[in-house]
């Protein structure tokens, strides 16, 4: 076994780790980071729509203010102002969002798969991926659990989606960007409508948003952290090493197979 300390605590707010963990942390961040950006770019380019026309309104209000006082002023646009607003809006990318989120689901996945088996071959846990029994499991386990803080706000909706239909979303949405029948896909604007009519249907239809999936991710990566959390506490009490094996197959599989960040100041050419 390596000679790497694997201490991992979390308290609810913050985590405690040896530095040895820290590539595991680092990772995990490094992902939440890009889906947040992604997710926020069109809230982002409203923000920056919105500021644009209220800068077009004060803008003419000056002019009135300087033709008002026969003030002499020439400049010439290169293009009508407006038109940049024109060009902030953007259609809500909502298929590719899930679809990100779901990469991001499957990461999670196969990091408790190289947990739960102590392994770091990446093809013996993509043959696990493939396994209908280990998916569902983890699904039920960390997405659709009661414990998920998704699942606590939204009993109803959470009782109503099963791990077959989750997955069969992934699928649809990855293999030929489209969907079947089952889950759908609405964006969050549209969650009172798609709530009425989940209701009046007695949830034979059923929508998910990206926020929505975002917020499930977000809780099974909560209890997975809190999962290794708890089993560390555990092994270190009974001064087992089962926990050190287990989080040292997660660090192995990331240090193998996950993205490297290099920042542009690190590139010396």
């Amino acid at each position: 076994m390596e000679n790497k300390s694997t201490h991992f605590i979390f308290d609810g707010k913050k985590i405690v780790i040896s530095p040895d963990l820290f590539l595991t942390v680092n990772f995990l961040q490094e992902i939440e980071k890009e889906i947040e950006t992604f997710l926020g770019f069109d809230k982002k380019l409203e923000s920056i729509r919105k500021q644009h026309l209220e800068t077009i309104k004060l803008i003419e209000l000056l002019a009135k203010k300087l033709k008002d006082n026969s003030i002499d002023f020439n400049f010439t646009l290169s293009e009508k102002p407006e038109t940049m607003a024109d060009k902030l809006k953007i259609d809500h990318p909502v298929r590719s969002k899930i679809i990100i989120l779901f990469a991001n689901l499957e990461t999670l996945l196969r990091l408790n798969f190289a947990y739960e088996n102590k392994i770091c071959d990446g093809e013996k846990i993509r043959k696990q991926a493939l396994d209908q029994k280990a998916w569902e499991s983890f699904y039920n386990n960390f997405c659709l659990n009661i414990s998920n803080q998704w699942g606590q706000k939204n009993q109803d909706r959470l009782k109503n989606i099963t791990a077959q239909e989750l997955r069969y979303l992934r699928n649809s949405l990855t293999h030929f960007f489209s969907l079947d029948k089952g889950l759908q896909v609405a964006d969050a604007f549209l969650n009172e409508k798609s709530r009425k009519l989940e209701q009046a249907t007695n949830f034979k239809v059923k929508f998910i948003s990206p926020e929505d999936l975002y917020e499930i991710i977000k809780g099974a990566a909560m209890l997975m952290i809190e999962k290794w959390s708890n089993d560390c506490k555990e092994c270190l009490k009974i001064n087992s090493n089962e926990f050190k094996e287990k989080i040292l197959s997660v660090n192995k599989l990331i240090e193998n197979s996950g993205v490297v960040i290099v920042k542009n100041e690190q590139i010396n050419i």
